[in-house]
């Protein structure tokens, strides 16, 4: 669940309040077999079948090769799907999936946001804002330009921001407790796929001052 923070970040940002408390399961259907653990595709015999190698990626999935280690070795470790059920601060809640197989057409990252008046959502990898109105039969596309730049163009905006802070003109728009707010909802999602319960959430204890 740790690589979740940066989704959280988002998911935190947009609603602007704190997570006080996560359920989350977590499932391993697909990564996993009885290869030996530590093998690497180019000792493999099957390395010209197996639909994970760097051969089979490259030459007939037209896909980006990340790593030669076995994917269905005994020793793959992590979950390859996840959600998390998150309630927030007034009552409001959230649900956030990770999936590490669905890729090409199926691949998405964003979010969805249904309010009384209309839903809004986005996609990363499309690069594009929809806005659904929920009381006239309207419904509007944004096609932004930033899927190519560093983290979408979020590098830049930050950084404008942090010089933005250090000149004392700006007040930080990412302080250090909304990262420890992520980090920490996290955690909890890890303990609660493993315990099976709900986890109170820790406010972080720097919040008061960084906020």
């Amino acid at each position: 669940m740790q690589k979740a923070t940066h989704d959280l970040d988002c998911l935190n940002y947009l609603i602007g309040q704190r997570p006080v408390s996560v359920a989350a399961m977590a499932s391993k259907q697909v990564f996993k077999g009885n290869k030996p653990a530590g093998l690497r595709c180019g000792d493999c015999e099957d390395n010209r079948v197996c639909p994970e190698s760097p051969y089979v990626l490259q030459k007939f999935s037209a896909e980006e090769v990340t790593g030669d280690q076995c994917a269905f070795a005994v020793d793959t470790g992590n979950h390859d799907s996840a959600s998390v059920l998150i309630r927030y601060e007034s009552g409001m809640h959230a649900v956030y999936s990770q999936n590490f197989y669905a890729r090409k057409a199926a691949a998405r990252r964003g979010a969805r946001l249904i309010g009384y008046d209309g839903t809004a959502e986005f996609d990363f990898y499309r690069d594009e804002v929809n806005v659904f109105m929920h009381h006239s039969r309207r419904v509007e596309n944004y096609k932004l330009e930033t899927v190519k730049l560093p983290h979408f163009g979020g590098d830049s905006a930050l950084a404008r921001n942090f010089i933005g802070v250090m000149e004392g003109k700006e007040k930080s728009a990412t302080p250090l407790s909304m990262g420890i707010a992520s980090a920490l909802a996290c955690l909890e999602a890890e303990r609660s796929s493993k315990s099976g319960e709900f986890r109170i959430i820790p406010a972080a204890k720097t919040e008061a001052g960084a906020r």
